[in-house]
């Protein structure tokens, strides 16, 4: 039985890595492999190695003859640019570790003599660029909304309801005061007609009981 590494990355915080795990290891199960080690993170893939733990990680796991294969759902999954994934790849090539794509019907980057193939190489050279163009599409995209969104005189950055406490507290310098005073919350609503929460959150900046 072979024994693999599930290599996991999405790319925000609000994503959630567990579908891949589920989707990954009944994958292995059906294929017979044994799952050694798995790493999951939540990362963008367009940052660097040196900025990338899980690929770290990996590279040392690696070094270690730890896992025989590597396991990912998608090309995209070890990164967003072509050269970084080619550089990932061949580093597990020269440990004869082959690569183990999901969504390509279990295809491996190694044949059993621990070569790689044309069409291999082919592929995952497509993928490859196929996921920086995604990359580039994405950011064209945040572009182009950020421009609409100014034109139509939408704010842009922090939202109203971010603001910092020293931002807060001088744009309600005169709740301050008169919560310092002792003034009531409700009397302090209706006399700078602002919302109970808004009154709260300053009470509760001014070091007020």
């Amino acid at each position: 039985m072979n024994r693999v590494c599930l290599f996991i990355r999405v790319s925000t915080d609000k994503q959630d890595y567990q579908r891949q795990i589920l989707e990954l290891n009944e994958f292995c199960k059906q294929k017979n492999l044994k799952v050694a080690e798995t790493i999951a993170t939540k990362i963008t893939g367009t940052k660097t190695f040196q900025d990338r733990e899980d690929l770290q990680r990996l590279f040392k796991s690696a070094a270690t003859n730890s896992f025989d294969k590597v396991v990912v759902s998608e090309v995209s999954r070890i990164g967003r640019n072509a050269k970084d994934i080619r550089h990932t790849i061949d580093y597990l090539h020269s440990k004869k570790i082959a690569i183990v794509f999901r969504n390509l019907g279990g295809m491996e980057s190694l044949d059993d003599k621990g070569n790689e193939s044309f069409v291999t190489n082919i592929i995952i050279a497509i993928y490859s660029e196929l996921a920086q163009e995604e990359k580039r599409i994405l950011s064209d995209r945040i572009k182009s909304g950020l421009v609409s969104a100014r034109h139509k005189g939408k704010r842009i950055g922090r939202p109203e309801g971010k603001q910092d406490a020293g931002t807060l507290l001088k744009k309600y310098s005169r709740l301050a005061a008169d919560l310092r005073k002792g003034l009531s919350l409700t009397q302090c609503q209706k006399l700078h007609g602002v919302s109970r929460n808004t009154a709260i959150k300053v009470k509760r900046l001014s070091g007020l009981p």
